[in-house]
Parts: structure tokens; sequence; C-alpha cells
């Protein structure tokens, strides 16, 4: 257990000290944020991909699930610093945005609920009600506190905790999830990356559930699963970081990536479809973002004149 922390600890470290040009930082955690709420859907059986998030087509539940996790995540990197003590209030809060236009159930529960397998069969009889608040103020006396000398530790059983505490009708597993980035947030100021270790969770997903079920009897081989799945997933930023290092191409800023995308996808375009693919940025920006894309050799301009098209070199 030890040796993982320290193998997390190190690459933690080691993407922390490199020096990133701004907007491949900004592109990297722009990735990793959006696979972070791609995949803690998809453990709760939400079917969309990659792709299919990025489609610019109609807003479905799978989807407002994913949008609504990416809100939480931005929520928690405003509003929790190093330091900072995680509230009720907070928990809350989170669920609130997680829940956003999918389902009233905003709040702890106020009824009886238990946790079933795939069969229907309960597994897990939840705490009573009235229970709730005090038992998610003591979890979080837990989660703030500097009694556990690792902070992945104590993120990873105040998660499985919360889990077992289940306050909520719906949301648990995405909110618990949500807590093990906040607690970490809290405790820890080195890292400029944002690992998205629930991609190893949906790939592991039975094993995920059993170590939950298990966690209170079998505690050692839950943590050890949850350092593991962390541990790959910083071995699998620090790839990616390495391959983006290697390319030898100029770096974009988002909407100029996204310009080029639609060139690329449409082999010719006007600058009047590209306005009103960005109809709240002033026509000057965008001149200014296709310039640079001809500065930087990626896009010819057809004519000179209001009538002249672009096109992917």
């Amino acid at each position: 257990m030890v040796d993982l922390i320290s193998k997390i600890n190190a690459n933690v470290i080691y993407l922390s000290a490199i020096n990133l040009p701004e907007a491949l930082l900004d592109k990297l955690h722009r990735n990793s944020i959006l696979k972070s709420s791609l995949f803690s859907a998809r453990i709760e059986g939400n079917t969309l991909t990659l792709e299919a998030v990025n489609q610019k087509d109609e807003e479905t539940d799978e989807k407002k699930e994913v949008f609504n996790l990416l809100k939480a995540i931005q929520f928690i990197q405003q509003n929790i610093n190093f330091s900072s003590q995680i509230t009720t209030k907070t928990v809350l809060a989170i669920q609130k945005l997680v829940m956003m236009n999918l389902s009233g159930d905003d709040g702890f529960r106020q009824e009886p609920s238990a946790i079933f397998n795939q069969a229907g069969i309960a597994v897990y009889i939840t705490s009573a009600p009235n229970k709730i608040p005090e038992l998610i103020k003591s979890l979080l006396k837990y989660s703030n506190s500097d009694n556990e000398k690792f902070p992945i530790i104590n993120a990873f059983i105040s998660h499985l905790i919360f889990e077992k505490i289940h306050p909520f009708l719906d949301g648990n597993g995405r909110v618990g999830r949500l807590l093990i980035f906040a607690i970490l947030k809290s405790k820890q100021n080195s890292s400029q990356f944002f690992i998205p270790f629930e991609e190893y969770l949906d790939t592991h997903r039975e094993d995920y559930y059993y170590h939950l079920d298990q966690g209170l009897i079998h505690t050692n081989d839950y943590l050890l699963f949850m350092l593991n799945a962390f541990w790959e997933q910083t071995e699998n930023t620090k790839k990616i970081v390495e391959e983006e290092l290697k390319k030898d191409q100029p770096l974009l800023t988002p909407r100029q990536e996204e310009i080029l995308n639609i060139i690329c996808d449409l082999k010719i375009v006007s600058f009047d479809q590209i306005r009103r693919r960005f109809m709240e940025v002033p026509s000057r920006t965008l001149s200014y973002d296709l310039k640079k894309l001809m500065d930087k050799k990626l896009v010819a301009k057809i004519g000179k004149t209001k009538g002249s098209y672009y096109q992917k070199i």
C-alpha cells in the first residue's frame, strides 16, 4: 500500500514539475475533467462515448448527466482550495448540480433505502433517514481532519463511508466520487493535473462494486484496489502528456482548435459559416483566430474579398 502511495506521489510531483505551455495545459485539463465526468456517468449505466459527448446535437438525459458532472467539478475547483473545509452545505450543493434537470431528488433522502445487486436483491440496507445529517457531519469531521497521514487514504475511506451512508435517493455514486476529488483538492497543493481515474473504475466496474460492497470488512483490499486505480491513471496521464510534448505542432487555443476542426470537416469554409458557429464571439476576434491559423500554416485563405474561403493546408 505504501509502495503504491509512493508511486502515485512520484507521478504527481513529476506532472507538477513539467513546465507546459498554457494552451497545452488547458487542453489536457479540459480533456481530463471531461473524461472524469463521462466515465463517472458510465459507471452508473450511461452509454455515451467520448465522441458522442463532443457531438453538437440534442442534449439528452445522458448528456445532461455528463455535463452536470462537469459543472460539479468546476464548482469544486472554484470553491475548494488548499486547507478548505468541506461542509454539509458543500456536499448538498454538489448533489444539486449532479442532479440538475434530471430529477427533483435534491437534498438528503426522507425515506428508507437499500442497495440492490443486478438481480434486484437488496445487498445492503442504508442508514435511516433521520440519522443521515449527523452521520454526514461525523464523516466530514474525519474528512477535514489531519488524523490520516496520507490524504489519498482519507479520500478513499471517506468515499467508502459516504456510499455506506447513501444519503441521497439518487446520485450517491457520482457525488461520492466527486468527494474524493474535493478532499484531495483541500489537502494537496502540488498538482496542476486533474487525474480522471473514473476511467479505470468503469473498465473494472464489477471489481469496483465488489470492493465497495466488502469495503468495511476487507478495507485493505478496497484501498489497494482504489490506489492501484489511481496509480494506473497517473501513469496514463504521464503518457498522454509525454505524447503531446513529442508532437511537432503549434499550440492552439480551444476556439482556434474548434475552427480548425470545422475547416477540416467541411474542407472549404466561408467566414460567415464560422461566424454562425460562434455567434457570441466578435467578428474581429474570429478574424484574429483565422489569421493565427494562417500564420501557423494550418489554414489557407482563398480570395481577397468578403467572399473569400478558408481551407486546410
